[in-house]
């Protein structure tokens, strides 16, 4: 019984309980008292509502953003002329399954950048035992483009190392400790990237990346959130993929612009002393995106943000052999990311040893990260239901209210669906900047987002269920599936 008092246990419970309490919230309220259950759904649909075109607006100033940095000359940048000579950036590339086309790819794009210092670029290949075809496309690699500018070097992770996990991140954490070993590395001068083995980093990469930091203060409190957009296989995606994909590149957008609550994802920078505070990454953790900015986080002792870089990363989507094993990868890709749940575990205990952190920030914290996988989780189903509470508790008495309530809610859910034409106008502009556009794409794109409300509530909301369920009775997802990457069927290099 001693098991059910440690806060561990209790930790792990907290993500679906507060799942099932807003749930169930309304039909309380409205039992209690049917006018304020009422004044709660209104006050619920009008804050989403809101929140909508909040998102529209913020997404639009960093795309404006990002189009002004475009015309900027990167050639003539006196910043990264004068102050990076002793920069060294060393960028990570996790290797497993991928093609080689795949991997050749991602190097000729780093080879290719623009970069006056481009003898100080190291690419560590971070291959796995495990998985020798990876190993032999990194020695190809070496000998076909190690003599292209940029320094490339192999460093193989031994396979079943006792105290790890399968997990991409000690494949990484390897990679650096061992390199490490070999070179003489100035930690506060030394910038390391973690990109994934399909990225294609954009001509002046380098560039933007050494002119942000360069321009921040306390550089080593911080991570560099590049900007991913998922274009590389853009022609060869499937419908429900596409949406999921411009969605996720658009939500980047809109969190860049909120820089207390941001949060890295996919690829993404620090400095090797923010590294060392971290401790490296997390060897067990399938969500190291997320854990990372808690590991560092805490390690500087809350003096740390995440600095939006507007450095372009293009990627692939989740494409396999057929639409039903995309769906299926696609499934278990979001369940992984909405494990992001299990962060509570880590960070609760690490805010009550830690007595630096004011407990205003540890409330504010708290409550943000419950929020933003209870919205994951929840969100949708509430938003599309909510509006018909009233009819279950309804009676003569409140006949009116069961009536206009459904009818106002739809009403605005109308409203809110007819301004999809706005996220699907700027998605338009952003992917045909990184692909090609037939007339027929810009048809299609317009009718993919029609399907939006039936993906927001099975793809999007049910693997977040599906974690928190797991989170809570102790079923944990400990392994790392790997996207099956699929050759490129036209290469332009």
């Amino acid at each position: 019984m001693h098991r059910f008092k440690t806060l561990t246990y209790w930790l792990a419970k907290i993500p679906l309980i507060a799942l099932l309490t807003t749930v169930l919230f309304p039909l309380i309220l409205m039992q209690i008292h049917y006018e304020t259950g009422l004044f709660f759904i209104a006050f619920y649909i009008s804050y989403w509502s809101v929140k909508v075109f909040e998102s529209y607006y913020y997404v639009l100033k960093s795309y404006f953003k990002l189009l002004r940095l475009e015309k900027k000359d990167w050639t003539k940048d006196k910043i990264v002329s004068r102050g990076a000579k002793k920069l060294k950036h060393i960028v990570i590339v996790p290797i497993y399954t991928e093609p080689y086309n795949v991997i050749e790819e991602n190097i000729i794009a780093i080879q290719n950048t623009y970069y006056p210092f481009k003898k100080n670029i190291i690419v560590l290949l971070a291959t796995e035992e495990r998985a020798p075809h990876g190993q032999q496309h990194a020695e190809r690699i070496i000998r076909e483009h190690g003599k292209d500018g940029v320094e490339i070097v192999n460093i193989v992770h031994p396979a079943d190392i006792e105290w790890e996990g399968k997990v991409k991140w000690a494949n990484i954490t390897h990679a650096i400790r061992e390199y490490e070993k070999i070179a003489d590395l100035d930690p506060k001068n030394t910038f390391v990237s973690t990109i994934d083995t399909d990225t294609k980093v954009e001509k002046n990469f380098f560039m933007v990346v050494t002119s942000t930091f360069l321009q921040t203060d306390e550089r080593d409190h911080a991570i560099y959130q590049y900007t991913p957009i998922y274009s590389n296989n853009w022609r060869e995606w499937h419908f429900f993929a596409r949406i999921i994909w411009i969605g996720t590149t658009m939500w980047q957008f809109f969190e860049s612009q909120n820089p207390e609550f941001y949060r890295n994802f996919a690829v993404y920078g620090q400095t090797l002393a923010c590294l060392h505070k971290a401790n490296y990454w997390s060897l067990t953790s399938i969500v190291e995106d997320g854990m990372q900015y808690w590991r560092s986080y805490f390690g500087w002792d809350s003096f740390f943000r995440i600095i939006h870089t507007p450095a372009i990363c293009e990627m692939d989507l989740v494409d396999e052999k057929n639409l039903y094993r995309t769906m299926r990868s696609q499934y278990k890709q979001l369940r992984r990311w909405s494990w992001g749940c299990s962060d509570i575990e880590y960070v609760l205990p690490e805010f009550i040893k830690n007595e630096k952190i004011s407990n205003s920030e540890k409330i504010r914290k708290t409550i943000y990260l419950v929020y933003n996988h209870l919205f994951w989780a929840g969100g949708p189903f509430m938003l599309f239901f909510i509006g018909y509470v009233p009819g279950v508790f309804s009676s003569i008495d409140h006949s009116l209210a069961t009536f206009t309530v459904p009818i106002a809610s739809s009403l605005i859910f109308t409203v809110l669906f007819a301004t999809v034409i706005i996220p699907s106008i700027l998605s338009i502009h952003i992917m045909r900047r990184y692909t090609t556009f037939t007339p027929l794409d810009y048809v299609w794109n317009m009718i993919q987002w029609i399907t939006v409300p039936v993906l927001t509530l099975t793809l999007f909301s049910i693997p977040a269920i599906e974690s928190q369920i797991r989170l809570f009775f102790g079923k944990r997802i400990d392994s790392f599936d790997t996207t099956e990457k699929m050759e490129r069927k036209n290469v332009k290099l």
